[in-house]
């Protein structure tokens, strides 16, 4: 029987090695360079937190918020570097939801059921 700590630390490794891990650590490493690139994704990040935020206190985004995110996000698409990184952070962030899926459908997790085998 493996030891799933083991297990674990292989995988967080071959995560580390994916394709999509270093994609986004190239991109980063570019984006960190430009102070203006850091900048902008601090300041898209910021928006986008605050509009979470309202979002999740009850509040329904207008038009207006919609607008303001989607043009400071297309700002974001004319910076090459910024669109890379942004992208490649995107795909790496589905890689660890996706093994997230796989992992909880190992063990039965459904937290709508009430127990680990989905029994109440």
């Amino acid at each position: 029987m493996q030891n799933v700590y083991d297990s674990a630390h292989r995988l967080a490794k071959a995560i580390r090695e994916s394709e999509e891990n270093r994609r986004y650590l190239a991109a980063r490493e570019k984006v960190m360079a430009d102070e203006k690139a850091v900048e902008m994704v601090t300041d898209f990040r910021q928006k986008q937190m605050e509009y979470h935020a309202r979002q999740l206190g009850g509040e329904e985004l207008g038009d207006e918020d919609r607008e303001n995110l989607a043009k400071l996000r297309e700002s974001l698409e004319f910076r090459p570097e910024v669109r890379e990184f942004l992208d490649a952070e995107v795909r790496l962030v589905q890689l660890i939801t996706d093994v997230q899926g796989i992992l909880a459908d190992s063990v039965s997790l459904d937290l709508e059921g009430g127990g680990p085998s989905g029994e109440e």
